[in-house]
């Protein structure tokens, strides 16, 4: 005789689970109250210290506490707004495309506590929306998910130089003060901004798509690192070494970028907002040479800011004790980004130097931030 099947609880009030429902094992109940909240665009406000019980025999005495929790369990406001849509009974409860992981809602109180963060998001999905609409391919739609494909290296470069300008914009967007820099300080930003943030934002979907054998593109597409053959298949290499020699080449650049920044990702579980703290400290790099002063106390001032949202978020949200520890752990991932980013334009000025293939000047000068 079978051992009678144990019933799974529900990841918000430790009731009887019901399944998987919008990211998270849920009961009926919490998957109802979830499901009408984001359909009524519901906000709630606690009356307590935003810690109250949600256990089952008092899981409606907060709402506010009671769709915190749904969140931090991993429930996903895009599958409920995916089912509006469709009307059927097909789609699943939690999309796996990694855009809809990005699109991470918080209750009013938390948003108001972190001004700089929210706005980072909100313009983020303003960004991959553009970027849909770049990338788009004839014929394909506009309103479906994107469908990521293996991506080959002459359309990649396409598509990096096209997502520069997007890329800068999204930095306008969120940063006034950036915005209202003189424009020799903006270059000077942005050009060594371009080329970290674009590893570690491909690090970050490769996490989202628990892929770390990924290299993700702005488009979404992607090379597989196993398979860096079909990548480069339409590029010319000159006689000056084989086709197998030139990949293995290129294998420790990609091993590495694997290793020191997807796997430690993907190990701390880096989310949305923490990603966001990650790129503002990047692109407010004040020990770069030629900034003015200015441009330095304005770039202290928003880390500062970002420092102060992301303890909130971590005490707050996440329920972290001593947010110190998870902030250190984030931030240490800098220096090996640091450390590809160099790796990387080393790797381009060998290739222009002993001349290995026929590589672009648009690539090395993508590379390197000479753009702008």
């Amino acid at each position: 005789m079978r051992p009678p099947k144990l019933k799974s609880k529900c990841a918000i009030c430790s009731g009887d689970g019901d399944g998987f429902h919008f990211g998270a094992e849920a009961c009926k109940a919490c998957t109802a109250f979830f499901r009408r909240s984001i359909q009524l665009k519901k906000t709630f406000k606690c009356r307590g210290n935003d810690d109250c019980d949600v256990t089952i025999n008092v899981r409606c005495m907060c709402r506010s506490c009671r769709f915190s929790k749904c969140l931090q369990v991993g429930m996903n406001p895009m599958g409920v707004q995916l089912k509006m849509d469709s009307n059927t009974e097909d789609v699943p409860d939690a999309p796996s495309n990694s855009e809809s992981s990005l699109l991470l809602v918080l209750p009013e109180p938390y948003n108001d506590s972190m001004p700089l963060l929210t706005k980072m998001r909100v313009n983020y999905e303003k960004l991959l929306s553009a970027r849909r609409i770049m990338h788009n391919k004839d014929g394909q739609n506009l309103f479906k998910e994107h469908v990521s494909i293996p991506s080959t290296y002459k359309v990649t470069i396409d598509e990096g130089i096209k997502d520069v300008s997007l890329t800068a914009d999204w930095v306008s967007w969120c940063f006034e003060d950036f915005a209202k820099l003189p424009i020799e300080q903006k270059h000077i930003l942005f050009r060594n901004f371009y080329t970290p943030f674009f590893i570690l934002e491909s690090a970050f979907m490769s996490h989202l798509k628990n892929s770390p054998d990924f290299f993700v593109f702005p488009s979404g597409n992607y090379v597989d690192l196993n398979d860096l053959e079909s990548f480069h298949k339409d590029v010319e290499i000159n006689q000056k070494m084989t086709r197998e020699q030139f990949l293995e080449f290129l294998k420790p650049t990609y091993e590495m970028h694997r290793r020191t920044i997807v796997q430690p990702m993907m190990s701390e579980n880096l989310d949305i907002f923490e990603f966001f703290a990650l790129t503002t400290f990047v692109l407010w790099n004040t020990t770069l040479e030629d900034i003015t002063e200015e441009c330095s106390r304005i770039g202290k001032s928003i880390k500062d800011q970002i420092m102060r949202e992301l303890s909130f978020y971590l005490r707050n949200f996440k329920r972290f004790e001593d947010p110190v520890i998870r902030v250190a752990g984030i931030l240490n991932l800098i220096p090996d980004l640091y450390k590809n980013t160099r790796r990387i334009q080393d790797e381009m000025e060998m290739i222009q130097v002993f001349d290995f293939y026929n590589s672009p000047k648009q690539l090395y000068d993508l590379v390197h931030g000479n753009f702008c």
